[in-house]
Formats: structure tokens, C-alpha cells, sequence
């Protein structure tokens, strides 16, 4: 039987609770945040996403309980396929308060949630990536320059999810290279290595396609047979 826990406790740490609203609420930068409680840019983003999932966990527990479900599993997938689609924590949460808005205003009895011009613009396409709209961003990324909000505008996507898209085409040209490699690697040390030199530190995987374009520009061609006679 799940138990229902008040939206107030979100407000225990008070520090992380300001921290939430500075960015959901004034759109605040993580530099003007750590500059505000004298931390650093990454702890202020640690503390913001730490409380993007405790309110999304109470969300789902409550949503859960008011719908009469025995457990959080369905809210629960309901939430991951809004992540999946927008790669954005803050705008699964959103998509939660859209969705249960009535439910979700009265849990936060007066807190305030996600504002309304954020939850108008929500995005609400659920339709798979074409291969031709995945090479558009790409097109639009590489030749033309664009940000990702940029891209997001014209795929009616999140940024988030356009920055995912680009990666993950790169990404899998790199995995694409890296087994082809291994095919050829005798023991399992081999393909450790072959893998560790692609994926040692912190590239991007456009700069990791990049990497391995670099290297087959300086592979040396095979001689020409000389002729026979």
C-alpha cells in the first residue's frame, strides 16, 4: 500500500529548495547560482538535478495514489517515456504537472511549480526521429552552425533531445568503427585497447568520428602490385 508523502518535505534543505526555484522559476544560470552560495557551478547543477528527481518522485507517488493505483509503476513509465522523448528531467517534470495539473496544483498546496509559459511551450510531438530529420540536424549542426536550441525550434524538439539525436548519430559511427576494429583483435586485451583508445577521456563523440577520421586520413595505402613481364 503506498503512502503518501507531503510536498512540503521537498523544503527540508532549505539552501537546495532556493536552488530549485532560482532555476525553475527565474531561469537562473548555474554560474549565477554557485556565485549566490559561494559554490561551484557543478555542485549547483548536482543540487538542482538532486531535487529535480526528489519532486519527481513525489509527483509520481502521489499521482499514483490519487489515481488509485496499488503501486508507481504505471506513473512511473508514463514519466520515463516523457524523459525519453524530451532527454530532459525538467520537462518530464513538467509534462507531469501538465498532464495532472489539477492533481499536482492541489499536492503543491500554494508551492509553486513549473511556470506556465515553460508548460505552453512543452513539446508535444511523440513521433520517432525520421532518418532524414536526424540528418537535417546534423546538416544544420555541422554545415550550418546552429545551436541546439536553434535545431530544437525547427524539429519541434527539446534542446536536450536534439543534442541527444546529434550525439548518438556520432556515436554510432564510432561503435560502428570500434567493432569492426575488434573483429581482427586476437584476444580480449586487444579489444579492450581497441575500445579504450576511442573511448579514453572526456571527447565528444563528434570529435571521437573525428579521431578515427584523422587516423584513416594517415593510414598509408597499399602498395601497387608491380607489373608482371
Amino acid at each position: 500500500m503506498l503512502k503518501d508523502v507531503p510536498y512540503h518535505t521537498l523544503k527540508r534543505d532549505e539552501r537546495a529548495y532556493e536552488i530549485l526555484m532560482l532555476r525553475d522559476r527565474y531561469n537562473n544560470t548555474f554560474a549565477a547560482i554557485a556565485r549566490e552560495y559561494g559554490i561551484s557551478p557543478m555542485r549547483a547543477r548536482q543540487i538542482y538535478v538532486r531535487m529535480k528527481r526528489e519532486q519527481s518522485r513525489l509527483y509520481i507517488r502521489h499521482i499514483s495514489i490519487v489515481l488509485g493505483h496499488e503501486t508507481t509503476k504505471d506513473v512511473t513509465a508514463d514519466f520515463r517515456a516523457a524523459y525519453l522523448r524530451y532527454q530532459s528531467l525538467p520537462y518530464a517534470c513538467a509534462y507531469l504537472e501538465k498532464k495532472y495539473r489539477d492533481i499536482l496544483k492541489d499536492y503543491r498546496a500554494g508551492e509553486p511549480g513549473t511556470p506556465e509559459q515553460v508548460i505552453k511551450r512543452l513539446p508535444l510531438s511523440k513521433r520517432e526521429p525520421s532518418r532524414a530529420m536526424i540528418a537535417r540536424m546534423v546538416e544544420m549542426r555541422d554545415i550550418e552552425k546552429a545551436t541546439f536550441p536553434a535545431i530544437a525550434r525547427e524539429m519541434r524538439i527539446t534542446p536536450e533531445k536534439a543534442k541527444y539525436l546529434y550525439d548518438s548519430f556520432y556515436h554510432r559511427k564510432v561503435l560502428a568503427h570500434i567493432e569492426a576494429l575488434q573483429k581482427t583483435a586476437k584476444t580480449p586485451a586487444e579489444k579492450q585497447a581497441i575500445w579504450d583508445r576511442y573511448f579514453r577521456g572526456t571527447r565528444s563523440p563528434k570529435k571521437r568520428y573525428e579521431m578515427i577520421l584523422e587516423e584513416k586520413a594517415h593510414e598509408q595505402p597499399p602498395s601497387p602490385k608491380a607489373p608482371r613481364g
